[in-house]
């Protein structure tokens, strides 16, 4: 059982050489290969198409057209007029050719396609908002992964030095009881809390692997079989708080959508605000047209030439449809104004609650780090003790998890620090610039 357990936990701690990944490199692999931001790109380029002067249907359409006829038959024709004889059960042809031109052109409708031109625009930004709120989403979600294996990756650096520090004792209470001068159950509470430490190691390294593939999935990519990632370190310098609230300002994607939306409504009203106007269009054409019939007083017709319609259309009373239009749109113009203010104070209070737990989380990891110096002194000084005899074993252990917890106190502060930092980021917007 004890050869079983020191081989275990030796083979566990076998080190090969790994890949370090850097957040920078994460974020590139990101935007490279993430399934949703290629969705997001496609989606975005389908708006950039169809925002267009010619979907506003500013430009004029042009037709090409073209005809041909035949029909062959029987004629019965009774003229109005007694000069010209009656014609029964006579063979009939007749053909006919057309061939032309055509142009239509709206000349005025109240300015609706140049509106309709401005809200196809507007669409176009707000696919390219949601494409920056994918992207923001899926490096936020990124980095997430990236601090967690960074964060696990030192829980298992912290375990294994427990190991060892278990391991030691254990060989030293199997050589003390060899010559009696320490007692079976001695031994055996070596045994159990080395196996304690090994367990924990294990779950540790699960959770890292899961993490690791967590990260793998995200960013599509499986060109390494495995890697190891920085550790986290603090900016020595604080964020302040009044430059991240002016960037939430001018980057923030919820903020910059909500706005966008606001201005498509705007347009909204204007095109059916043009609804008042009336409409005049354009019709022109040029073509040749033949009609053949031995059957008719003009048995051969040819003409050539230019055709040209101008329309006037002026509605001046639906039944107060326009006016009903009218009003919602308005409506719903003040309902996305309010909804942007009540957006931009969710914004501006969920930054500064993150903001004042970041300053939090500084400040306990200071305290964590001179506290876990002091756990160092003190197991430095307990190691001596034990090694001379002075120290119980219980006590030696109590020193030796004080060790662990004021290291794993600090890696968990550290890492609480980061991911307040992170938030602080995607709140103001600055991940992306």
């Amino acid at each position: 059982m004890k050869i079983m357990t020191i081989f275990f936990v030796f083979t566990s701690l076998v080190s090969y050489a790994q890949t370090t990944l850097t957040i920078e490199e994460v974020f590139t692999i990101a935007l490279e290969k993430n399934i949703d931001i290629k969705i997001k790109k496609n989606e975005r380029e389908i708006a950039k198409n169809s925002s267009s002067l010619g979907q506003a249907k500013l430009f004029p359409s042009i037709n090409i057209i073209a005809g041909a006829g035949v029909n062959e038959g029987e004629s019965n024709i009774d003229f109005a007029t007694n000069e010209f004889p009656s014609v029964n059960s006579t063979e009939s042809e007749s053909s006919s050719l057309n061939a032309g031109i055509e142009i239509k052109y709206n000349l005025f409708n109240g300015l609706s396609s140049f509106y309709t031109y401005k809200k196809l625009n507007k669409e176009n930004d707000i696919k390219s908002i949601e494409l920056q709120i994918q992207i923001e989403q899926i490096l936020i979600k990124s980095a997430k992964y990236y601090y967690d294996i960074s964060f696990l990756q030192r829980q298992l650096e912290i375990n294994q030095k427990i190991i060892d520090i278990s391991l030691e004792r254990y060989k030293k209470v199997v050589e003390r009881n060899k010559y009696g001068s320490s007692s079976k159950l001695d031994l055996l509470s070596a045994e159990i809390d080395l196996n304690n430490d090994s367990t924990k190691y294990i779950n540790v390294k699960f959770e890292l692997n899961q993490s690791k593939q967590s990260l793998k999935k995200l960013l599509n990519s499986n060109n390494f079989l495995d890697f190891k990632v920085e550790n986290i370190s603090l900016n020595k310098k604080v964020i302040n708080f009044e430059t991240l609230k002016e960037k939430a300002k001018l980057n923030n994607q919820n903020i910059l959508l909500q706005k966008c939306i606001t201005e498509v409504m705007e347009a909204d009203k204007k095109i059916v605000s043009s609804n008042y106007f009336p409409k005049i269009s354009l019709m022109a054409n040029y073509g040749y047209n033949l009609n053949k019939s031995n059957t008719s007083l003009i048995s051969n017709q040819n003409d050539i030439g230019l055709g040209a319609v101008i329309n006037f259309y002026w509605n001046i009373f639906d039944g107060f449809t326009k006016s009903k239009m009218l009003k919602n749109a308005k409506i719903q113009i003040e309902s996305n104004k309010l909804l942007l203010e009540k957006i931009e104070l969710e914004i501006y209070s969920e930054l500064k609650q993150t903001f004042d737990q970041y300053i939090s989380n500084i400040n306990i990891s200071n305290l964590e780090k001179r506290n876990k110096k002091s756990a160092e002194n003190f197991f430095t000084r307990a190691k001596e003790q034990y090694k001379q005899g002075i120290m119980s074993n219980n006590d030696f252990r109590k020193a030796q998890m004080e060790l662990e917890q004021s290291q794993n106190k600090l890696n968990q502060s550290m890492y609480l620090t980061k991911l307040a930092e992170l938030n602080l980021y995607r709140i103001s917007g600055s991940i992306l610039y």
